[in-house]
């Protein structure tokens, strides 16, 4: 008998998981049913709190009685706290060990319509898929990010009830058009990642979480730059994008948009190149009205980083020690 997943967790951790206070304080209730705490540990894990959600979400791994699909999407939440530190080989394990769980009972659980923010083993399935395209990207192994993209892809137009897909909630699908993007980047085909960025965007935006809204932002305005688009107004959108993350405490996405700000100055002639220089011709055109040179920009992702770094286990601040140390594309997983 499969077990079924309860959908009805409490306001403040699904706000904060996957709606519109992703910086609220979350606790776990005594008693909460498996589900809640996985969102409490999505939640932590969209703060950097990556310690606190690793104690949430390992023993939903373990734990006798908890949900096949909710142990699945603990596994895939691990993964994804691992690889938003820079260590896709680490992750590429919990992604496997998700994937094998989602698919270990046949068909669906009963719960993908009526749960819209994707808690069931038919999203569980597409997010482990997703996860390991992902990783597979991060180890540049591009055909087999393709094999899992076109998976997942297969899932979920098999799960698809109408034309747009309304049988599987939105957020399985926001997360495979990021992979989409990332790895057509990868592959240096910039104007191909554009379309899966933006699409992305509408549907976090539809689907009402701000920390998908702002991720999908992020993407997106990698993607337009890379594609030959206004790099001032990239950059203006990667600060607005990182003073958001900053002002709802969403500091993973803080980090990524600063870095990625502080790469496109690098490639406007004229810009100021260090926090030492007299000229800052982009401050009065950046979004955030922030100063607009790399360093200072740079500086402040690794202090953003330093503080995530406190908030980790031992395994993740050994990441977050390589993640500042290798000037590296960031990761938009």
């Amino acid at each position: 008998m499969i077990d079924l997943v309860r959908a009805d967790p409490p306001s403040d951790a699904l706000t904060a998981a996957f709606g519109t206070e992703p910086g609220a304080p979350v606790r776990v209730r005594s008693g909460a049913p498996a589900v809640e705490r996985w969102y409490v540990a999505v939640a932590l894990g969209g703060q950097g709190r990556y310690a606190a959600a690793a104690a949430v979400l390992e023993p939903l791994l373990v734990r006798p009685g908890v949900p096949v699909a909710v142990a699945a999407h603990a596994a895939v939440t691990l993964a994804s706290h691992s690889r938003q530190l820079g260590g896709h080989a680490a992750a590429r394990r919990y992604d496997a060990l998700g994937l094998r769980l989602a698919c270990s009972v046949p068909g669906d659980d009963g719960t993908s319509a009526a749960d819209p923010h994707g808690s069931g083993l038919l999203a569980a399935r597409v997010d482990a898929l997703v996860g390991l395209a992902a990783d597979a990207v991060g180890t540049a192994a591009p055909d087999t990010a393709q094999r899992m993209l076109d998976a997942a892809q297969r899932a979920l137009a098999a799960t698809a009830q109408d034309a747009d897909g309304a049988r599987l909630s939105w957020r399985p699908s926001v997360r495979l058009e990021w992979v989409q993007a990332e790895l057509a980047l990868a592959r240096g085909h910039a104007a191909a990642a554009v379309g899966p960025a933006r699409r992305a965007l509408e549907l976090a935006r539809g689907g009402g979480s701000e920390r998908h809204v702002v991720k999908s932002r992020i993407v997106l305005a990698v993607a337009a730059a890379a594609a030959g688009g206004d790099l001032v107004a990239a950059v203006g959108e990667l600060d607005a994008a990182a003073a958001e993350a900053l002002r709802q405490e969403m500091l993973p996405l803080v980090w990524p948009a600063r870095l990625a700000a502080a790469d496109l100055l690098g490639r406007i002639p004229g810009t100021a190149r260090n926090a030492n220089d007299g000229t800052v011709s982009m401050s009065q055109k950046s979004v955030s009205g922030q100063v607009s040179d790399a360093a200072r920009r740079r500086h402040a992702a690794i202090a953003t980083l330093s503080v995530i770094e406190r908030r980790c286990h031992p395994v993740g601040r050994r990441l977050v020690g390589v993640a500042t140390g290798v000037a590296a594309q960031p990761p938009v997983m």
